[in-house]
């Protein structure tokens, strides 16, 4: 099968990022500093040629892939497989709170964001085959794709730094 070029970014600052909460699968609203990423994101992004632009299905995600996918004449390609980690209980609350060695039963699981990371990369290897993708997802999932694509264990993602906002990370496989 072809190599696929993705180019893995998070979405912008958001006013829940502002305040440190976890925002989990809530859609999240870019502030003012977040729009103004997500065009700094699509300048940075115009010399690099892309077929296509995939966002998670959440707000934050895909306001910020529309402002690369504007200047590249493309659609966003909006899948929930790119959505942020299912913080259950610990929604809306700070990560410093968080148990990491005993989630409760209502936190999607380590094991279970590092699974949906590896649908999500088979999703993009199958779907685009030899192209060039960027996708715009989210601090806790993107942890868990790059744990999955450097063959690296579900839980050595807790250690890993987050993703700072839009920031982007080129992946070949």
């Amino acid at each position: 099968m072809e190599q696929v070029r993705l180019y893995l970014t998070r979405h912008g600052e958001t006013l829940e990022n502002r305040r440190h909460v976890l925002q989990g699968q809530l859609p999240g609203t870019l502030s003012d500093t977040g729009l103004r990423q997500a065009e700094e994101l699509a300048q940075r992004m115009e010399g690099v040629a892309l077929d296509a632009v995939v966002a998670s299905d959440l707000a934050r995600s895909v306001r910020t892939a529309e402002a690369v996918a504007r200047r590249k004449g493309l659609a966003v390609d909006v899948t929930p497989l790119l959505r942020e980690m299912d913080w259950g209980v610990y929604t809306g609350q700070a990560l410093v709170d968080v148990d990491w060695m005993h989630l409760p039963e209502s936190v999607e699981q380590v094991e279970a964001l590092y699974r949906r990371a590896g649908e999500f990369l088979a999703y993009i290897k199958k779907k685009y085959a030899g192209q060039r993708v960027l996708a715009v997802g989210h601090g806790a999932f993107n942890r868990a794709v790059m744990c999955r694509y450097e063959g690296r264990e579900p839980f050595d993602m807790v250690g890993m730094p987050i993703m700072e906002n839009t920031a982007v990370a080129e992946l070949v496989y």
